[in-house]
């Protein structure tokens, strides 16, 4: 955060304190030894609402349609396939590129259920 008197970029917060649904910060600058307070309100948005995201109602966003996804439906099958032909988690998790536990969550369906 920049002073607000001398725009320096050297600043730290003193002491936070919460208050309901705000946040105050007590700040002050290393430069100018300026002090200064910030408030910090809380919007409550309904679920889904987030500004630039459209989503319909009772509709969630799975699998590839994440934008954040690593694997594909393919990708799943494969790997539940070879699980069931004995191959490690490990060995599993390396080919892919992702953990064993990631692996070990998709085979016992706790993740990527849908597939």
């Amino acid at each position: 955060m920049n002073c607000r008197n001398c725009n320096s970029i050297n600043t730290r917060v003193t002491v936070t304190e919460h208050h309901g649904n705000e946040t105050r910060r007590y700040c002050r600058c290393l430069d100018c030894e300026a002090r200064y307070k910030t408030i910090e309100t809380y919007a409550v948005l309904k679920r889904g609402a987030l500004p630039g995201i459209r989503q319909h109602k009772n509709c969630h966003v799975k699998g590839e349609q994440v934008g954040t996804a690593v694997l594909t439906e393919a990708n799943v099958l494969e790997i539940r396939r070879l699980a069931s032909n004995n191959q490690t988690y490990i060995q599993i998790a390396k080919r892919f590129g992702i953990h064993k536990d990631t692996v070990y969550r998709i085979v016992k369906r706790k993740r990527w259920s849908h597939v």
